[in-house]
C-alpha cells in the first residue's frame, strides 16, 4: 500500500510539472542554454502566425554550400534547431550570436511610404509589429587563430576553411615600403566581393598585400557574403585582423544579397540567397512572406558576427552594411531589408544604400536619408559628402592597356575628385580579379578563372590608392 500512494504521488507531481511546463511554453516559448546564454529558439505561435516549424522547414532554401558543383542536382536539407545551437555553442569566436529574429511582417502600402532619415533611435518611421522569432541558419565559422592571421610570413600556409575543406593560402613576401609615409583622410582599397571564394585567394592575398603597402591609414574592403562567393568567414577575420594591423582604422561594408545575380534569376548557375526569386516578385514577398524575411535576417545574423568582430580589431574600424548589391529594390522593399537587418545589427553598423537605376524595371533609388554608393561613372555626380563609390562593374586599365575599364587619367580623376567631395570611401575592382572577362558570360565562381595583379601593377594601384590624399605628420602614430 505504501508502495502504491508513493506512486500516485509521483504521477501526481509529473502531471503537475507538466501542467506549469505548458503554461511556460505559451507564454515564453523553449529556451536553451547557449555558451552561458539562455536564448528563446521556438515560440509559441499566436493567431495568424505562420506556424513555426512550417518556418524552420522553408529554411532549406537559405543559403547553398560555397563549394557546390553546380552541375550536381542540389538536394533539400531541413533546418535542424539542435544542431544549429550545437554549432553556436562549439563556436567561442562568434560574439554573442544569438540567431535572427524578425518581427511578422505588416504590409506598408506603397503610397504611404515616404522619405525619412536613417533607422535610429529617433526614427519616425513606422516600425513591423509581432514579437517574432529567434531563427538560425548556417552560421558556423571556424575559429580565428590570431597568430596564424598575423603570421604570414611566406611560403604556403595550410587552413581548413569553414567546411572543413583545406585550402593553400599563398602568403607573399611584404613588399618594402620605399620610405613611404602614412597618407590619411579617406578610407581607400578594394571591392573584393570575391574574398570568401577559394579559388579566388591568390588575388585576395595580393590585394591584401597591395592596400597594406599602400599604407593608408584608413583602409577599404568590401566583400559579398550571401554565398555567392563562398562563406569562409575564417579567413574574412584573418584579413580583417591584418588590415587592422599598424593603427590602421578599417572600414568594412558588406553586401548581405547580391541584385545582379537576381536579375538573371532564369539562368544563373548560382545558387545563392535569393538568386532564383524575380526581382519583381522579391519586392513583394520580402515585405509579407515572413520566411523570406527570417532568410535574409539569418544573413544579417552572420553580418553581426563580422561586424563585432572587426570593432575588436582596432578602436577606430567601421562598419556598413548594404542590404543587396547593385540592388532591384523600390522604397517600400528598401525600407522592409534595411528594417529586418537593423533588427539585427543595432547601431553596430551604419546603412547605405546602393541603388542600380535601369537595371531592372521598378527599380529606384530613394536611400530614405542614408548614403549611397553607386558603381558607375555616370552617377559620380550625384555623389555627395559621406557617400562611396566603387569601380565594381566598371574597372580601369593600367598604363599601356587595352583592357575593360576607365583610363588611368580618367581614375586619376575620380580619386582626387572623391577626396574633394568628402567621400566616405573609394574601392578598385578589375573584371580578371572576379574571374570575369571581356565577354558576357558569367559563369559559376568555382569555374572562373581569377587572375592576380603582377607587382608592376600592385605598384600602380598603390600610387592610386594614396593619390590625392594627405601625408601625415612626422609625430603621427606609427609613421
Amino acid at each position: 500500500m505504501l508502495a502504491l500512494a508513493r506512486a500516485r504521488l509521483i504521477a501526481y507531481v509529473i502531471v503537475i510539472v507538466a501542467l506549469v511546463s505548458l503554461l511556460a511554453f505559451g507564454q515564453n516559448g523553449i529556451l536553451a542554454s547557449v555558451g552561458g546564454r539562455k536564448i528563446k529558439i521556438f515560440q509559441a505561435p499566436r493567431e495568424g502566425d505562420v506556424a513555426p516549424l512550417q518556418q524552420a522547414d522553408a529554411l532549406d532554401e537559405s543559403i547553398e554550400d560555397p563549394l557546390r558543383s553546380p552541375a550536381k542536382p542540389e538536394k533539400d536539407q531541413d533546418f535542424d534547431f539542435n544542431a544549429a545551437l550545437n554549432e553556436l555553442s562549439n563556436n567561442d569566436s562568434d560574439p554573442a550570436v544569438e540567431g535572427a529574429k524578425v518581427a511578422n511582417p505588416t504590409p506598408v502600402p506603397t503610397s504611404s511610404v515616404g522619405s525619412s532619415g536613417a533607422l535610429s533611435g529617433t526614427q519616425t518611421e513606422q516600425n513591423d509589429a509581432g514579437d517574432g522569432r529567434q531563427v538560425f541558419a548556417d552560421l558556423a565559422t571556424t575559429p580565428v587563430d590570431v597568430g596564424s592571421a598575423q603570421g604570414f610570413m611566406g611560403g604556403v600556409s595550410v587552413r581548413s576553411n569553414s567546411l572543413g575543406l583545406e585550402v593553400a593560402l599563398p602568403t607573399p613576401q611584404v613588399t618594402p615600403q620605399s620610405g613611404r609615409e602614412w597618407v590619411s583622410g579617406q578610407a581607400r582599397g578594394y571591392t573584393m566581393l570575391y574574398a570568401m571564394q577559394p579559388e579566388a585567394r591568390q588575388v585576395v592575398e595580393v590585394n591584401v598585400q597591395t592596400l597594406l603597402s599602400a599604407r593608408i591609414r584608413e583602409p577599404y574592403i568590401g566583400v559579398l557574403i550571401d554565398g555567392t562567393f563562398g562563406r569562409d568567414f575564417s579567413y574574412l577575420k584573418n584579413i580583417i585582423t591584418r588590415l587592422s594591423s599598424e593603427g590602421r582604422a578599417l572600414t568594412v561594408v558588406l553586401y548581405l544579397s547580391n541584385g545582379p545575380t537576381m536579375r538573371e534569376w532564369r539562368t544563373t548557375p548560382i545558387s545563392a540567397l535569393f538568386s532564383r526569386i524575380n526581382p519583381e516578385e522579391f519586392r513583394q514577398r520580402i515585405r509579407r512572406d515572413q520566411s523570406l524575411r527570417n532568410q535574409f535576417a539569418a544573413v544579417a545574423v552572420q553580418a553581426r558576427d563580422i561586424f563585432s568582430y572587426n570593432l575588436t580589431q582596432g578602436p577606430d574600424n567601421s562598419n556598413i552594411a548594404i542590404v543587396m548589391l547593385e540592388d532591384n529594390l523600390d522604397v517600400a522593399s528598401y525600407r522592409a531589408m534595411r528594417e529586418i537587418a537593423q533588427e539585427q545589427l543595432d547601431s553596430i553598423a551604419g546603412f547605405v544604400r546602393n541603388p542600380c537605376i535601369g537595371c531592372f524595371e521598378g527599380n529606384d533609388d530613394a536611400t530614405l536619408g542614408n548614403p549611397r554608393e553607386e558603381h558607375g561613372l555616370e552617377r559620380f555626380s550625384l555623389l555627395q559628402r559621406g557617400d562611396g563609390f566603387s569601380l565594381d562593374g566598371t574597372g580601369f586599365r593600367y598604363p599601356n592597356s587595352d583592357s575593360l575599364g576607365i583610363s588611368p587619367a580618367e581614375l586619376s580623376t575620380v580619386m582626387v575628385s572623391s577626396y574633394e567631395r568628402g567621400l566616405r570611401y573609394v574601392g578598385l575592382w578589375r573584371h580578371v580579379w572576379q574571374g570575369l572577362g571581356e565577354s558576357t558570360d558569367k559563369p559559376h565562381p568555382e569555374d572562373r578563372v581569377f587572375e592576380s595583379s603582377t607587382p608592376d601593377q600592385q605598384e600602380f594601384e598603390v600610387q592610386t590608392l594614396r593619390s590625392g590624399l594627405r601625408a601625415e605628420f612626422a609625430d603621427s602614430p606609427d609613421s
